[in-house]
């Protein structure tokens, strides 16, 4: 998938096994998020979470430290929030670190249907990274879009404010469900503009909860920052992006105090 072969483990995480159980001296980091946590055109030793583990553990803590991933591709703010809520808390994390791209917040909160049926027989090959890169290429038509959700455009600020605001409050009753501190991270080349950040930074401080700005730490469009991506027609961030969203994390949870000591 996007170049890189991609595998889950047996619980359907992308990511190596975990007991289920929580080993004793044990802190548990669960990571939810869309496609830069997934991580798409890395290897999955080389996503931001697996680095952030290995440095964490090589840190003298007295405790074990393990990072799952729960992300999943094309995630918006209503399966992050739903990743939370239905399969976070079985797995007894300690910490859930929320990453939220501008592409997640940008789809369409959506209920979803009750009636709403399985969908049509579908044949890999043709629903496949591989067959739209090949068609876009090649300028052919294809039957649909690689995503056909609704999104928000440019002019619907205020929309998209209401939503993450919603996600900041229904992950905030979340973490005191499921006895776990809840920290949400922006990440992604650019920022979401001063408006929304504004509003974000304001929801999170009326609920008490921590968001760290990791957006920030890529320099602006141009060589620098396309040493970063997976490839010039590919914004995601390749293992040198992961690596320097890693370190950022590493030092932010710990100024914030929200790793053991």
């Amino acid at each position: 998938f996007r170049g890189v072969r991609f595998n889950t483990n047996t619980a359907g995480l992308a990511d190596k096994e975990y007991e289920r159980p929580k080993p004793p001296d044990t802190f548990r980091i669960a990571a939810v998020g869309s496609s830069w946590t997934m991580a798409s055109g890395v290897e999955t030793d080389e996503a931001w979470h697996a680095v952030l583990e290995r440095q964490l553990n090589g840190q003298a803590t007295g405790q074990n430290i393990e990072l799952l991933n729960f992300g999943v591709e094309l995630y918006g703010l209503r399966e992050l929030v739903g990743t939370v809520r239905h399969k976070v808390g079985e797995w007894n994390p300690d910490l859930v670190v929320v990453a939220v791209t501008n592409f997640t917040s940008s789809f369409l909160w959506e209920e979803p249907d009750p009636d709403q049926g399985l969908p049509d027989r579908a044949y890999p090959f043709f629903e496949s990274y591989v067959y739209r890169a090949l068609a876009g290429t090649l300028g052919w038509a294809v039957d649909k879009p690689a995503n056909d959700r609704r999104r928000l455009d440019s002019t619907q600020v205020e929309l998209r404010i209401s939503q993450l605001q919603r996600a900041l409050r229904e992950l905030d009753k979340l973490a005191t469900a499921n006895d776990a501190r809840v920290v949400v991270v922006m990440l992604g080349f650019v920022t979401q503009g001063k408006e929304i950040e504004g509003a974000i930074r304001e929801q999170a401080s009326s609920l008490g909860m921590t968001v760290i700005f990791a957006n920030r730490i890529f320099p602006p469009a141009g060589k620098e920052r396309s040493r970063l991506q997976i490839s010039a027609f590919d914004r995601h961030p390749n293992p040198a992006g992961h690596e320097l969203i890693a370190d950022f994390l590493n030092e932010a949870l710990r100024r914030e105090q929200l790793l053991p000591d």
